[in-house]
């Protein structure tokens, strides 16, 4: 579902916008994939594109509870394994930006419109994104800093609590069902941009708009989603 772009654009009613970080703002989905499947070569398994795709957006802790009963030993030395690999992968390997993206948070800085980066990721690996990337953002929040992450809304909610914005006044730019959930529950306009087998399985509504690629969004596709 498009928005109607030829409509006149409440540009007062767009209070913020909130990117989800790991393949949304950065090309990471990669990187965790192979961090995933060297945690489970570790220990003498291996890990399909399925559970990738399964695993895709987490929340991290079912997803090391997935893996350690696979493998037979505890979540918690599954998720050290994981984090030692995953944040090993981050500080070497090059950090690519998502297409559209820096285009799209240059006009937001320039727009005056506060924004915020939201991630299911922990704290040191969201610090990691924004040193290398050298995005800015108003508002950061990480799943280790709320009582649940994604799919539940706290993240979303406590960004805009920082923000100190409506939620359902914001957009938020989300590639994982998971993160599309959180948003939702949380109120938010969402901006989906997910791979193609989560594609097929998502239905636009008047909360959520499809689109292939960031490069497709500017400001007044985002001022036409608030109304």
């Amino acid at each position: 579902m498009q928005p109607d772009l030829s409509a006149e654009l409440d540009r007062d009613a767009l209070q913020a916008v909130l990117f989800d970080m790991d393949g949304t703002l950065v090309e990471t989905e990669t990187m965790w994939h192979d961090a995933e499947s060297m945690t489970m070569a570790t220990f003498g398994a291996e890990w399909t594109k399925e559970e990738q795709l399964m695993a895709m957006g987490g929340p991290f802790d079912k997803v090391a509870e997935y893996m350690a009963s696979k493998i037979g030993i505890s979540a918690a030395r599954t998720g050290e394994e994981m984090i030692a690999n995953i944040s090993e992968l981050m500080r070497t390997r090059p950090m690519h930006i998502q297409p559209g993206i820096a285009e799209l948070h240059a006009s937001l800085r320039a727009a005056g419109i506060p924004i915020a980066l939201v991630t299911n990721s922990f704290r040191p690996l969201l610090d990691l994104v924004i040193d290398r990337t050298g995005l800015q953002f108003d508002a950061t929040v990480a799943s280790d800093e709320v009582q649940q992450g994604k799919p539940f809304p706290d993240s979303y909610l406590k960004a805009c609590e920082l923000l100190g914005v409506n939620p359902a006044c914001c957009v938020v730019l989300e590639d994982s069902r998971t993160g599309i959930q959180a948003a939702t529950a949380a109120g938010a306009n969402v901006v989906a941009i997910p791979p193609e087998a989560v594609a097929r399985e998502l239905t636009p509504t008047d909360r959520i708009t499809v689109v292939h690629s960031a490069a497709e969004v500017d400001l007044d596709f985002l001022y036409s989603l608030v109304h």
